[in-house]
């Protein structure tokens, strides 16, 4: 059954959309940093130009799939969610073709523990993305109070293209009136960018974000290979990863 409502689509660059969702029923209650689950049944058309699929969805269920909310935890209008669209995806390639007023599935309740309630307060936070992994932070930082709960707080936001930097005047908004250290970096510039070229753990190799375990914690959300590259950078200067049995200063949430 499909129950929400596409209120609002934002194409940002070629396959990277945001889209606004209201539930029939409301919106329930979140923690920044969780997820919700959209859906479309398998017979949602596809763009003819998009690979054939290899295997089809069964045409009377619905494809689900999680994606982290960009939205504040405050806001009661609708669902924020920045998505990246996959030709191959066999959500997305679907949600390609919705348009402001569709119908689709969203699950009624929120989850993940990509949040900051394992995080104390008082410390340093440096949240690290790319892609659409800036996501999760956007609603972290769009909620009122968060921010002061943490004494520095840093956001690299890693992307192929510049004009993959969504949200960056927002960002830059924010970053200017509470003093948030927000830097972006491109691995596939072109020749009109003048600001930091490569990906994100360059800026910490030289130290454009200094990263020190004994006061920083490390969120880091987006490409497993970032992840793991970043990890083990980290590792490296004393931090280590965190679980519920052994606690941590670096936090994952992989995009896929």
């Amino acid at each position: 059954m499909l129950n929400a409502t596409i209120v609002k689509r934002i194409d940002i660059a070629k396959g990277l959309a945001i889209f606004c969702v209201k539930p029939d029923e409301g919106l329930a209650g979140f923690i920044p940093g969780q997820y919700a689950t959209l859906g479309l049944f398998g017979t949602a058309p596809r763009p003819e130009h998009f690979p054939v699929e290899k295997t089809s969805p069964t045409p009377d269920k619905i494809v689900k799939r999680p994606y982290s909310i960009a939205s504040s935890a405050h806001n009661k209008e609708y669902i924020e969610f920045y998505i990246a669209i996959l030709p191959e995806g066999e959500l997305t390639s679907r949600l390609e073709l919705v348009k402001e007023n569709d119908r689709v599935f969203m699950a009624p309740k929120m989850k993940g523990t990509f949040t900051l309630e394992h995080v104390p307060e008082k410390t340093n936070l440096i949240m690290i993305s790319t892609g659409t992994g800036i996501a999760p932070y956007l609603s972290m930082l769009r909620t009122p109070g968060i921010l002061d709960n943490y004494n520095r707080i840093s956001l690299i936001q890693g992307v192929r293209y510049q004009t993959d930097l969504a949200y960056k005047d927002e960002l830059k908004t924010i970053s200017n009136k509470y003093g948030l250290t927000y830097e972006t970096i491109v691995s596939r510039p072109e020749s009109n960018w003048n600001g930091q070229k490569g990906y994100v753990q360059d800026l910490i190799k030289k130290e454009v974000v200094k990263a020190d375990p004994s006061q920083d914690h490390v969120l880091l959300c987006g490409n497993p290979a970032m992840i793991k590259d970043v990890s083990d950078l980290l590792e490296t200067l004393g931090f280590k990863e965190h679980s519920k049995k052994s606690p941590g200063n670096i936090h994952i949430e992989k995009y896929w």
